[in-house]
C-alpha cells in the first residue's frame, strides 16, 4: 500500500509557487459543466478551495459561496482574494464537513484526489449531505488507477468504473463523466476526469 504523506504540510510549505501556478487558470469551460444546474444566486460549496479562484469566479457570476481548505496557507490566499464578495472561508479538513441540507451545490475540483480511496468515499457522503435535495455535485480526479506520491503528495487516480464504485454506498449518483486536458496548459500528458453528481 502506498504511504500517505502530509499534503497539507506540503500545501502550507509551498502555497505561493501553488498560487502562481494555480491562480490564473481558465476554468471556464469546467464551471459551465457544473454551473449549468446551479440556480442563479445558489449556494456553493467550494470544498478544497485552494487559493479562492473558483470561490472567486462564482461569487462573480452572482453565487453565494462558502469555501473550506485543510491548508492555512491557501486559507489566508483564498480570504485574501475573495475579500468583497460572498465568500466566506473556513479553515477545515473533509473529515470536519458537518453541514446538513445547506447548499445548492458542491464544488471539489482537484481536491479529494489526495485522499486514500476509502475516505474518498466519506468525503462524498458528508458533501452529499451537505447538498439540498435538488444540490448536485462536482469532483475532479487525475485520470488513471490506484495511489501514488509524486513531489511530496498523494494522489490517487480515478477512472470512471472506479468513481461508480466509490459511490454505490453514497447518496450521490453520476450524472456526467468526461476526461479533459489539463487547463494550464504546460502538462499536455495529464488528463482529468471529471464527476457531475445529484443525488439518489
Amino acid at each position: 500500500m502506498t504511504e500517505v504523506p502530509d499534503t497539507l504540510a506540503w500545501y502550507d510549505q509551498n502555497a505561493s509557487r501553488f498560487e502562481a501556478r494555480t491562480a490564473s487558470v481558465d476554468m471556464k469551460a469546467i464551471h459551465g459543466l457544473f454551473l449549468l444546474n446551479i440556480s442563479p444566486g445558489g449556494h456553493i460549496l467550494d470544498a478544497g478551495c485552494g487559493v479562492g479562484r473558483d470561490a472567486l469566479a462564482f461569487a462573480r457570476a452572482g453565487h453565494r459561496v462558502t469555501a473550506m481548505d485543510g491548508s492555512a496557507a491557501m486559507v489566508r490566499l483564498a480570504r485574501k482574494r475573495t475579500a468583497g464578495h460572498p465568500v466566506s472561508v473556513h479553515h477545515m479538513t473533509f473529515a470536519e464537513l458537518d453541514w446538513t441540507n445547506r447548499f445548492d451545490g458542491f464544488w471539489a475540483c482537484a481536491a479529494l484526489l489526495h485522499l486514500p480511496p476509502t475516505e474518498i468515499e466519506t468525503a462524498l457522503t458528508r458533501l452529499a449531505q451537505a447538498l439540498k435535495p435538488s444540490g448536485t455535485g462536482y469532483a475532479s480526479f487525475k485520470a488513471g488507477t490506484g495511489g501514488r506520491v509524486e513531489n511530496g503528495r498523494y494522489f490517487f487516480d480515478m477512472t470512471e468504473e472506479k468513481l461508480q464504485n466509490t459511490i454505490r454506498n453514497t447518496p450521490l449518483r453520476l450524472r456526467l463523466c468526461s476526461i479533459t486536458t489539463d487547463q494550464a496548459g504546460d502538462r499536455p500528458s495529464v488528463t482529468w476526469l471529471n464527476a457531475v453528481f445529484d443525488l439518489k
